[in-house]
């Protein structure tokens, strides 16, 4: 598994620092905790040292910009095959969590939320977010044996979404430094597409099925009852669709409601958005207005 090498410049010639032992599990644990996106950039955490229906412990686990559950486990020093074992236990564990067991998780780990509100409060485009359908797995370790590497490379070309990440410590005086690497690329990693992937959500579905369409007007509802109209003209299929007028932002039906909620106080959750589609009126002007939740 790649290393990474760091050399400093002294009078124009370069000193190599090498990688050194790092108390290394209790450090990082504390640093992923307190910042996820230090490992993640994508993702939100949900708990840490969560104890399984079995009585295992779970390092860390995050919910990423997918709705996929990522379990994380930390391994001091060198790794062994007993990881590849303990990590497929603990997933095969998750994917039978529901939406209330992971909003209890977090109950217990001293959040007030519950998982649709982080998911909505850390991710574009909530609304189409599908909650654990998929497990993504990560090994971490200041260092991966081989037999641990083979393992992780061969289950990740079978289709298994898993991977293992180093982090390289280094020390300068009194300064500190942390190297990440990962064993599978993002662009290496293989898509399998089987019935356990995403067929798409509410949004989706109506520009599949074309009741909603490019250039169509929606209005919402909320603040159309209290005297403001608050229009946004669909400019796009997918993702982020909306755009207000006279506006180039671009804003999903879940970041936009949570907008005009914050924006005009109207005492509905900004960051729960799964009953909202009676909240939103199609504009049809041949037809006749429907909500979206009707089409």
């Amino acid at each position: 598994m790649q290393e990474t090498r760091i050399w400093k410049v002294i009078n124009n010639q370069l000193q190599e620092f090498k990688s050194i032992p790092l108390d290394f599990e209790n450090r990082l644990h504390a640093w992923l905790e307190k910042d996820i996106s230090i490992l993640l950039p994508d993702a939100a955490l949900i708990g840490s040292k969560i104890i399984t229906d079995h009585g295992k412990e779970i390092d860390l686990m995050a919910i990423d910009s997918n709705g996929d559950l990522v379990i994380i486990e930390l391994k001091k020093h060198s790794t062994t095959r007993d990881v590849i074992g303990q990590i497929l236990d603990y997933a095969s564990w998750a994917h039978t969590l529901k939406a209330d067991d992971l909003t209890k998780i977090l109950q217990k780990s001293g959040s007030q939320e519950s998982i649709y509100e982080v998911v909505n409060r850390n991710f574009d485009n909530g609304e189409e977010i599908e909650i654990n359908e998929n497990q993504r797995l990560l090994i971490v370790a200041s260092e991966i044996d081989a037999i641990t590497e083979r393992i992780v490379s061969f289950l990740a070309a079978k289709g298994l979404d898993i991977n293992a990440v180093t982090f390289n410590y280094f020390k300068d005086g009194m300064d500190e430094f942390i190297a990440k690497n990962y064993l599978i690329k993002t662009e290496e990693a293989i898509v399998v597409k089987d019935e356990n992937k995403r067929s798409g959500r509410f949004v989706t579905r109506m520009f599949h099925e074309g009741k909603l369409d490019v250039g169509q007007e929606v209005l919402y509802l909320p603040l159309h009852n209290i005297g403001v109209t608050a229009k946004a003209r669909i400019f796009k299929k997918g993702g982020s669709c909306l755009q207000l007028p006279n506006s180039d932002e671009k804003f999903s039906f879940s970041g936009l409601r949570g907008k005009f909620i914050k924006e005009h106080n109207l005492g509905l959750n900004p960051y729960f958005p799964y009953n909202q589609w009676g909240e939103w009126e199609l504009q049809d002007p041949v037809n006749g207005n429907k909500k979206l939740s009707d089409l």
